[in-house]
């Protein structure tokens, strides 16, 4: 059974979903290292993206029984994010995987991330300025946060997790 959540956070992101999921589901939230042990059940993984892969994601499955994971990143999520985000990670095709929108604040981050992320939200931009005016909320967000370096996605929303893990709202959903 499905005992907490576990996350690891970059700039709040995850840690945002993580207390989200937790009022959900009722579940106590730790940030990755400081969850009790395998012993005591099995986690939600929550963590951010970089070129795809899950960051953490390794770590919590070598200290918990993780049941399920979140992948934060600042893109949108589209058709096949799921699954393209299963291929990065070598995860397998059953495996409980959702990806979600998450915010961005550059003053967050260290020096080597700040210039990376610089230059990945000049990318961004650029990619997305042709379609300006006729943009989702959730590529205006990401527009947003790639030319401010600030922004929020248009909504935490965890309800489709929750459920997952909790379909009759009663008893927590046994994944294995």
């Amino acid at each position: 059974m499905v005992a907490s959540i576990v996350y690891h956070s970059k700039t709040g992101s995850c840690e945002r979903y993580a207390k989200e999921l937790s009022r959900a589901l009722h579940l106590p939230a730790y940030e990755l290292g400081k969850a009790p042990t395998r012993a005591d059940g099995q986690v939600i993984y929550i963590g951010w993206a970089m070129a795809g892969k899950l960051v953490g994601l390794k770590k919590a499955m070598q200290q918990y029984d993780v049941a399920g994971a979140v992948l934060v990143g600042m893109s949108p999520v589209y058709p096949g994010s799921v699954e393209n985000a299963k291929n990065a990670n070598g995860l397998s095709p059953s495996f409980p995987l959702f990806v979600r929108q998450g915010g961005f604040h550059m003053n967050r981050l260290s020096g080597p991330m700040k210039l990376i992320m610089k230059l990945k939200c000049r990318e961004i931009a650029t990619r997305l300025a042709p379609k300006k005016g006729s943009f989702t909320p959730a590529e205006q967000a990401l527009y947003t946060m790639a030319t401010t370096g600030e922004g929020e996605p248009p909504a935490w929303d965890v309800s489709d997790i929750a459920l997952f893990f909790n379909p009759d709202g009663g008893g927590l959903h046994q994944t294995r």
